[in-house]
């Protein structure tokens, strides 16, 4: 690739190097620029621009880093892949589990060419579903395509994913005099929170006293796969309490102690095929200690071998410091944004189930029917949990389609794009890059197609900042009527 400036008369079918203001257009980096962008700059008296040149052998931007995401989901199915904006992936994960990745592979990957970049979580990190577990970013505009190959060559092995496999567990408290306290009311339902984040079910709770005899008929009791047991004194030696218990009820001591801080006073083992963690104190609190470690491999079927636990000293002082005054968020990573979309339309239209059914197969994640579609047709598909007709009673005279498919929306909702009947042209694809090209913290916020013979009609996408503005539009106003007043919050994508 060649980065240099060239006269701008000459500049057609290159890559824009830096954004330009010319007159009242800004034109942005990375943009091909096409002759109504050259005419804008020679009328504003631009002569001369810097310009990024493919050369032969090399693919642009956004097509690399397409190929290589795509490679890596079509290995590891678990994940899946944002659409790509400018020269960016985004790797999601489809489910709630343990992410795994092999740094010596990401670093080879990482050496291929200094363009080519992976960035991923730490291999092991607990994540749910839909949330960002890694990038894929090629640096400058175009890359060369052998090393986009090599680097694909590398994906294989280089991710994995370990789902949850138990759904449920017992949970057993010891207490000084058997009975429920404070204290134990609050390990209750810092458990509860703790195992529902994972998916899982607190099926039993049992509260007995602090005694080897009681705490090993409360184990042979409990029948969950997964046993958690947490008692009233810290578990120090293998012959406590809590260990003495386990053997006496006919199970085996696999660990005690481990070093990860807070989380040192752990033990661990099996009871026949149940699995048993004895929770050290500091698992009364949310805040991120070694149990939850140890609680999310075991959930996910990793079995933790003695060198697994003495791994875990590396990165294991999860104490608060002075430099992180604020507890730990226990996601490391966002999610993707929560996209609806609404249709507005008429149900003669006959490209009703085609488009339909383009926005289904899309990253968005519900759908809003109004308008005299949600009145008359009736839908059956598969995953048909994610539309909602919205009803026009009393309301289909003047009602606003716009208002009324806002107040239908799920109150986790991000963003949302109006997608109109009308236009034949829509296609998952789009709507992926529009979803791919919001981010709230980069300032893009109003997400649309543009160009200098296409109208501002949909589909566009609009962040949450606008969603009292899109309620409050009065009967018979769009969407896009918000447009000229916040175009400092709005990007452009090409239609190509």
């Amino acid at each position: 690739m060649k980065f240099d400036t060239c006269p701008t008369s000459e500049g057609l079918g290159h890559i824009l190097a830096h954004s330009i203001h010319a007159g009242v257009k800004k034109v942005k980096k990375g943009r091909i620029l096409n002759r109504h962008d050259i005419e804008a700059f020679l009328n504003s008296g631009i002569q001369e621009i810097m310009v990024a040149r493919l050369e032969e052998g090399d693919i642009g931007e956004d097509e690399a880093a397409s190929f290589l995401g795509q490679k890596l989901v079509a290995i590891e199915p678990s994940l899946f892949v944002s659409s790509p904006f400018t020269g960016r992936v985004n790797i999601y994960s489809s489910w709630t589990g343990l992410i795994l990745f092999d740094s010596d592979r990401i670093t080879e990957f990482n050496l291929v060419d200094e363009a080519i970049t992976l960035a991923t979580l730490p291999s092991l990190a607990k994540v749910e579903k839909n949330q960002l577990v890694g990038t894929i970013k090629i640096i400058p505009y175009g890359v060369a395509r052998s090393k986009v190959i090599e680097a694909a060559g590398l994906l294989e092995g280089i991710a994995g994913f370990r789902r949850v496999q138990l759904h449920q567990a017992d949970l057993i408290i010891t207490t000084l005099t058997g009975q429920k306290d404070k204290l134990s009311e609050k390990g209750i339902e810092v458990t509860r929170t703790r195992l529902k984040g994972l998916g899982i079910t607190l099926k039993q709770v049992d509260i007995v006293s602090h005694e080897t005899g009681e705490l090993s008929a409360a184990l042979k009791k409990a029948s969950s796969s997964l046993i958690l047991v947490m008692t009233s004194t810290a578990t120090s030696d293998a012959n406590d309490t809590g260990p003495r218990a386990l053997r006496l009820a006919g199970g085996k001591i696999v660990r005690v102690g481990i070093p990860v801080d807070p989380g040192n006073l752990l033990f661990y083992g099996e009871l026949g095929s149940q699995k048993v963690i004895g929770l050290p104190g500091c698992a009364r609190s949310p805040a991120l200690n070694g149990a939850d470690w140890v609680l999310e491999r075991t959930v996910c079927g990793i079995d933790i071998s003695p060198a697994d636990f003495a791994s875990m000293g590396a990165g294991g002082l999860l104490k608060e410091i002075p430099i992180r005054r604020q507890p730990r968020d226990r996601r490391t990573s966002p999610l993707k944004p929560n996209v609806q979309a609404i249709l507005i339309g008429d149900s003669k239209n006959q490209a009703f189930h085609s488009q339909l059914s383009k926005i289904l197969a899309s990253q968005v994640d519900g759908i809003s029917i109004t308008g005299k579609l949600a009145k008359k047709i009736m839908v059956k598909i598969d995953n048909g949990e994610s539309i909602r007709m919205v009803n026009l009673e009393g309301r289909s005279d003047k009602s606003n389609l716009v208002s009324l498919g806002m107040a239908s929306l799920p109150r986790k909702t991000d963003a949302v794009i109006f997608v109109n009947l009308l236009n034949e042209e829509i296609s998952s694809d789009q709507l992926n890059r529009l979803i791919s090209a919001f981010s709230p913290e980069d300032g893009r916020e109003i997400c649309k197609f543009g160009g200098e013979n296409l109208s501002p009609g949909p589909p566009i996408l609009f962040g949450r900042r606008f969603f009292e503005n899109l309620r409050a539009l009065d009967a018979g106003l769009r969407p896009n009527d918000l447009l000229n007043e916040n175009r400092g919050f709005l990007v452009e994508l090409d239609l190509g």
